[in-house]
Protein backbone atom coordinates (compact mmCIF):
# COMPACT_ATOMS: atom_id res chain seq x y z
CA UNK A 1 0.00 0.00 0.00
CA UNK A 2 1.25 3.72 -1.18
CA UNK A 3 1.88 5.57 2.19
CA UNK A 4 3.96 8.65 3.50
CA UNK A 5 7.74 7.90 4.36
CA UNK A 6 8.12 10.64 6.25
CA UNK A 7 4.98 10.45 8.06
CA UNK A 8 5.80 7.03 8.82
CA UNK A 9 9.23 7.85 10.20
CA UNK A 10 7.46 10.75 12.49
CA UNK A 11 5.34 8.50 14.19
CA UNK A 12 6.99 5.85 14.60
CA UNK A 13 5.01 2.91 15.08
CA UNK A 14 1.21 3.46 13.81
CA UNK A 15 -0.80 1.63 11.39
CA UNK A 16 -2.50 3.62 8.20
CA UNK A 17 -6.37 3.51 8.49
CA UNK A 18 -8.00 4.90 5.14
CA UNK A 19 -5.88 5.21 1.66
CA UNK A 20 -2.89 7.99 1.63
CA UNK A 21 -2.79 10.53 -1.17
CA UNK A 22 0.36 9.56 -1.68
CA UNK A 23 -0.87 7.21 -4.84
CA UNK A 24 -2.57 10.13 -6.15
CA UNK A 25 0.82 12.17 -6.61
CA UNK A 26 -0.06 15.47 -5.09
CA UNK A 27 2.76 17.99 -5.02
CA UNK A 28 4.14 18.87 -1.87
CA UNK A 29 2.04 17.70 0.53
CA UNK A 30 0.56 14.31 1.57
CA UNK A 31 -1.99 13.61 4.11
CA UNK A 32 -3.40 9.83 6.22
CA UNK A 33 -5.56 9.10 8.70
CA UNK A 34 -3.23 7.09 11.36
CA UNK A 35 -2.89 4.83 15.05
CA UNK A 36 -0.35 5.85 16.27
CA UNK A 37 0.81 3.06 18.56
CA UNK A 38 2.73 3.41 22.65
CA UNK A 39 6.02 3.41 21.91
CA UNK A 40 9.20 5.29 22.69
CA UNK A 41 10.44 7.39 19.80
CA UNK A 42 14.15 8.60 19.70
CA UNK A 43 15.09 12.61 19.06
CA UNK A 44 14.69 12.51 15.38
CA UNK A 45 15.84 15.04 12.36
CA UNK A 46 12.99 16.11 10.08
CA UNK A 47 12.92 17.98 6.86
CA UNK A 48 8.74 18.17 6.13
CA UNK A 49 6.73 20.83 8.11
CA UNK A 50 3.84 18.41 9.85
CA UNK A 51 -0.11 19.14 10.96
CA UNK A 52 -1.03 16.76 13.63
CA UNK A 53 -5.20 16.62 14.12
CA UNK A 54 -5.63 14.90 17.21
CA UNK A 55 -9.14 12.62 16.49
CA UNK A 56 -11.54 10.93 18.67
CA UNK A 57 -9.64 11.05 22.32
CA UNK A 58 -6.83 12.84 24.29
CA UNK A 59 -3.64 11.96 23.24
CA UNK A 60 -1.47 12.08 26.20
CA UNK A 61 2.51 10.90 26.62
CA UNK A 62 5.84 12.66 27.73
CA UNK A 63 8.65 14.82 25.39
CA UNK A 64 12.01 15.74 26.30
CA UNK A 65 13.06 19.08 27.35
CA UNK A 66 16.53 20.81 26.21
CA UNK A 67 17.52 19.47 29.85
CA UNK A 68 16.94 15.96 29.36
CA UNK A 69 14.06 15.63 31.00
CA UNK A 70 10.72 14.44 30.25
CA UNK A 71 7.30 16.22 30.62
CA UNK A 72 3.90 15.13 30.43
CA UNK A 73 1.73 16.67 27.42
CA UNK A 74 -2.04 16.37 26.71
CA UNK A 75 -3.50 17.03 23.55
CA UNK A 76 -7.00 17.41 23.22
CA UNK A 77 -9.74 16.11 20.26
CA UNK A 78 -9.82 18.34 17.55
CA UNK A 79 -6.94 20.44 18.26
CA UNK A 80 -3.64 20.50 16.19
CA UNK A 81 -0.14 20.38 16.73
CA UNK A 82 2.47 21.33 14.27
CA UNK A 83 6.23 20.20 13.84
CA UNK A 84 8.60 22.37 12.03
CA UNK A 85 12.10 21.23 10.08
CA UNK A 86 14.69 20.58 12.35
CA UNK A 87 14.65 18.32 15.58
CA UNK A 88 12.19 16.53 16.87
CA UNK A 89 12.75 16.08 20.70
CA UNK A 90 12.18 11.78 21.90
CA UNK A 91 8.89 11.03 22.71
CA UNK A 92 7.26 8.72 24.87
CA UNK A 93 3.73 8.21 23.57
CA UNK A 94 1.46 6.16 26.73
CA UNK A 95 -1.73 4.97 24.48
CA UNK A 96 -2.80 4.42 21.09
CA UNK A 97 -4.65 7.49 19.63
CA UNK A 98 -6.17 7.91 16.06
CA UNK A 99 -4.46 11.43 14.08
CA UNK A 100 -5.28 13.06 10.46
CA UNK A 101 -0.94 14.48 9.82
CA UNK A 102 -0.50 16.16 6.83
CA UNK A 103 3.33 16.22 5.27
CA UNK A 104 4.34 19.30 3.66
CA UNK A 105 7.39 19.82 1.89
CA UNK A 106 9.40 23.17 2.37
CA UNK A 107 9.42 23.91 -0.88
CA UNK A 108 5.92 23.74 -1.12
CA UNK A 109 5.76 26.13 1.79
CA UNK A 110 8.11 28.43 0.68
CA UNK A 111 6.43 28.77 -2.82
CA UNK A 112 3.33 29.84 -1.82
CA UNK A 113 4.88 32.19 1.01
CA UNK A 114 6.55 34.34 -2.07
CA UNK A 115 3.10 34.34 -3.31
CA UNK A 116 1.48 35.99 -0.76
CA UNK A 117 0.71 39.88 -0.95
CA UNK A 118 1.35 40.94 2.31
CA UNK A 119 3.87 38.46 2.55
CA UNK A 120 3.63 37.81 6.00
CA UNK A 121 6.89 38.42 8.65
CA UNK A 122 8.43 37.02 11.42
CA UNK A 123 9.68 33.33 12.73
CA UNK A 124 7.05 30.21 12.17
CA UNK A 125 6.28 29.36 15.72
CA UNK A 126 4.87 25.48 16.36
CA UNK A 127 1.60 24.75 17.79
CA UNK A 128 0.96 22.96 20.91
CA UNK A 129 -2.64 21.92 20.91
CA UNK A 130 -4.12 24.55 19.10
CA UNK A 131 -8.41 24.63 18.25
CA UNK A 132 -8.21 26.17 14.67
CA UNK A 133 -11.40 25.58 12.97
CA UNK A 134 -9.80 26.32 9.45
CA UNK A 135 -6.99 24.60 9.61
CA UNK A 136 -9.25 21.57 10.88
CA UNK A 137 -11.37 21.68 8.03
CA UNK A 138 -8.62 21.91 5.43
CA UNK A 139 -6.99 18.64 6.98
CA UNK A 140 -10.13 16.95 7.17
CA UNK A 141 -11.10 17.74 3.55
CA UNK A 142 -7.92 16.57 2.43
CA UNK A 143 -8.09 13.23 3.93
CA UNK A 144 -11.60 12.66 2.59
CA UNK A 145 -10.26 13.87 -0.70
CA UNK A 146 -7.32 11.43 -0.18
CA UNK A 147 -9.78 8.65 1.09
CA UNK A 148 -12.02 8.77 -1.60
CA UNK A 149 -9.72 8.63 -4.48
CA UNK A 150 -9.18 12.18 -5.42
CA UNK A 151 -12.78 12.25 -7.09
CA UNK A 152 -12.94 16.11 -7.53
CA UNK A 153 -10.14 16.43 -9.29
CA UNK A 154 -6.66 18.27 -9.24
CA UNK A 155 -7.98 21.73 -9.35
CA UNK A 156 -9.56 20.33 -5.67
CA UNK A 157 -6.84 18.94 -4.17
CA UNK A 158 -4.09 22.06 -5.29
CA UNK A 159 -6.84 24.83 -3.97
CA UNK A 160 -7.58 22.81 -0.18
CA UNK A 161 -3.15 22.50 -0.39
CA UNK A 162 -2.86 26.04 -0.86
CA UNK A 163 -5.11 27.24 1.15
CA UNK A 164 -3.61 25.05 4.21
CA UNK A 165 -0.30 26.49 3.66
CA UNK A 166 -1.61 29.77 3.68
CA UNK A 167 -3.88 29.84 6.67
CA UNK A 168 -0.17 27.86 8.34
CA UNK A 169 1.93 30.64 7.51
CA UNK A 170 -0.20 32.80 9.26
CA UNK A 171 -1.56 30.97 11.92
CA UNK A 172 2.31 29.67 12.93
CA UNK A 173 2.43 33.43 13.64
CA UNK A 174 -0.79 34.48 15.18
CA UNK A 175 -1.53 36.70 12.83
CA UNK A 176 -4.82 37.30 11.08
CA UNK A 177 -5.97 35.23 8.28
CA UNK A 178 -5.90 37.18 4.98
CA UNK A 179 -9.62 38.76 4.41
CA UNK A 180 -11.22 38.40 0.47
CA UNK A 181 -10.98 41.89 -0.68
CA UNK A 182 -14.00 42.66 -2.92
CA UNK A 183 -12.21 45.13 -4.46
CA UNK A 184 -9.32 43.22 -5.42
CA UNK A 185 -10.88 40.87 -8.24
CA UNK A 186 -9.88 39.73 -11.45
CA UNK A 187 -10.53 41.91 -14.15
CA UNK A 188 -13.68 41.29 -16.81
CA UNK A 189 -11.25 40.51 -19.71
CA UNK A 190 -9.06 38.40 -17.67
CA UNK A 191 -12.04 36.52 -16.01
CA UNK A 192 -13.86 35.82 -19.27
CA UNK A 193 -10.41 33.65 -20.79
CA UNK A 194 -10.07 32.40 -17.49
CA UNK A 195 -14.12 31.22 -17.43
CA UNK A 196 -13.48 30.19 -21.37
CA UNK A 197 -10.48 27.79 -20.88
CA UNK A 198 -12.96 25.95 -18.32
CA UNK A 199 -15.63 25.88 -20.75
CA UNK A 200 -13.33 24.40 -23.19
CA UNK A 201 -11.59 21.95 -21.11
CA UNK A 202 -14.48 20.59 -19.02
CA UNK A 203 -14.13 17.09 -19.93
CA UNK A 204 -10.35 17.33 -17.88
CA UNK A 205 -8.92 17.59 -14.78
CA UNK A 206 -8.10 20.97 -14.70
CA UNK A 207 -5.04 22.74 -12.37
CA UNK A 208 -4.85 25.03 -10.26
CA UNK A 209 -1.60 25.45 -11.63
CA UNK A 210 -3.63 25.72 -14.88
CA UNK A 211 -6.22 28.17 -14.42
CA UNK A 212 -3.78 30.62 -12.74
CA UNK A 213 -1.32 30.74 -15.60
CA UNK A 214 -4.44 31.43 -17.47
CA UNK A 215 -4.70 34.44 -15.49
CA UNK A 216 -1.37 35.32 -15.23
CA UNK A 217 -1.21 35.59 -11.32
CA UNK A 218 0.61 33.52 -8.80
CA UNK A 219 -2.18 30.14 -7.13
CA UNK A 220 -2.70 32.36 -4.07
CA UNK A 221 -3.36 35.63 -5.93
CA UNK A 222 -5.84 33.82 -8.17
CA UNK A 223 -7.21 31.86 -5.97
CA UNK A 224 -8.36 35.06 -3.40
CA UNK A 225 -9.25 37.51 -6.93
CA UNK A 226 -11.15 34.71 -8.69
CA UNK A 227 -13.57 34.49 -5.27
CA UNK A 228 -13.51 38.52 -5.32
CA UNK A 229 -14.86 38.12 -8.90
CA UNK A 230 -17.76 35.27 -8.74
CA UNK A 231 -17.81 34.50 -4.98
CA UNK A 232 -16.85 31.29 -5.29
CA UNK A 233 -13.84 28.98 -5.91
CA UNK A 234 -12.79 27.94 -8.60
CA UNK A 235 -13.25 24.54 -8.01
CA UNK A 236 -17.09 25.01 -7.48
CA UNK A 237 -17.27 27.39 -10.35
CA UNK A 238 -15.73 24.68 -12.36
CA UNK A 239 -18.37 21.97 -10.54
CA UNK A 240 -21.30 24.23 -11.25
CA UNK A 241 -20.16 24.53 -15.21
CA UNK A 242 -19.69 20.41 -15.05
CA UNK A 243 -23.59 20.04 -13.75
CA UNK A 244 -24.91 22.55 -15.84
CA UNK A 245 -23.65 21.20 -19.23
CA UNK A 246 -24.55 17.28 -17.33
CA UNK A 247 -27.93 18.95 -16.88
CA UNK A 248 -28.60 19.61 -21.10
CA UNK A 249 -26.91 16.18 -22.06
CA UNK A 250 -29.37 14.15 -19.60
CA UNK A 251 -32.31 16.06 -20.94
CA UNK A 252 -31.32 15.05 -24.52
CA UNK A 253 -31.36 11.68 -24.33
CA UNK A 254 -28.22 11.48 -27.00
CA UNK A 255 -25.87 9.45 -24.33
CA UNK A 256 -25.43 7.16 -22.01
CA UNK A 257 -25.02 8.40 -18.24
CA UNK A 258 -21.84 7.19 -18.42
CA UNK A 259 -20.45 9.08 -21.65
CA UNK A 260 -21.95 12.03 -20.06
CA UNK A 261 -19.62 12.05 -16.74
CA UNK A 262 -16.73 11.07 -18.79
CA UNK A 263 -18.08 14.04 -20.90
CA UNK A 264 -18.02 16.60 -18.16
CA UNK A 265 -15.19 16.15 -16.50
CA UNK A 266 -16.26 13.71 -13.60
CA UNK A 267 -14.13 10.98 -12.45
CA UNK A 268 -16.37 8.38 -12.43
CA UNK A 269 -20.07 7.64 -12.81
CA UNK A 270 -20.97 7.47 -9.08
CA UNK A 271 -18.84 10.47 -8.40
CA UNK A 272 -21.33 12.00 -10.99
CA UNK A 273 -24.32 10.73 -10.04
CA UNK A 274 -23.47 11.82 -6.23
CA UNK A 275 -22.76 15.66 -7.43
CA UNK A 276 -25.78 15.71 -9.61
CA UNK A 277 -28.06 14.94 -7.06
CA UNK A 278 -26.16 16.98 -4.28
CA UNK A 279 -27.25 19.74 -7.10
CA UNK A 280 -30.66 18.87 -8.31
CA UNK A 281 -32.22 16.44 -5.62
CA UNK A 282 -32.39 13.68 -7.86
CA UNK A 283 -29.92 11.32 -9.60
CA UNK A 284 -29.37 11.76 -13.28
CA UNK A 285 -30.99 8.67 -13.98
CA UNK A 286 -34.21 9.80 -12.68
CA UNK A 287 -34.00 13.02 -13.76
CA UNK A 288 -34.02 11.88 -17.24
CA UNK A 289 -37.07 9.74 -16.41
CA UNK A 290 -39.03 12.25 -15.48
CA UNK A 291 -38.49 14.46 -18.24
CA UNK A 292 -39.27 11.57 -20.31
CA UNK A 293 -42.81 10.38 -18.24
CA UNK A 294 -43.67 14.17 -18.53
CA UNK A 295 -42.88 14.45 -21.73
CA UNK A 296 -45.23 11.29 -22.80
CA UNK A 297 -47.91 12.96 -20.63
CA UNK A 298 -48.08 15.78 -22.66
CA UNK A 299 -48.06 14.09 -25.74
CA UNK A 300 -51.03 11.99 -24.89
CA UNK A 301 -52.77 15.24 -23.47
CA UNK A 302 -51.69 17.08 -26.70
CA UNK A 303 -53.26 14.34 -29.12
CA UNK A 304 -56.53 13.46 -26.93
CA UNK A 305 -56.83 17.80 -26.84
CA UNK A 306 -57.23 17.04 -31.07
CA UNK A 307 -59.53 13.53 -30.56
CA UNK A 308 -61.87 15.44 -28.64
CA UNK A 309 -62.30 18.79 -30.30
CA UNK A 310 -65.58 18.64 -32.27
CA UNK A 311 -65.20 18.57 -36.00
CA UNK A 312 -66.68 21.79 -38.45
Amino acid sequence: MHESVEIGALLGTSTLTSPSSVKLGWNGLAVERRIIHPAEKPELRIDDHFLILWDAHAAEGEIETKSGTFVRYRKLPNTITTCRPGIRPAVRSAMAHRAVICAIAPRFIHDVELELDPRPIGPIQELYGTDDAVLRDLMIRLAREAATGGTAGSLFAESLSTALATRLLHAARALPPPSIDRTHRLRAQVLRRVLERMEAELDSDLSLVTLAGESGYSRTHFLRMFRGATGATPHRFLLELRLKRAQSMVARRELPLCDIAGACGFSSHAHFSTAFRARFGVAPSAYRRGLFERGTFLKAERSAGRMDRPRR
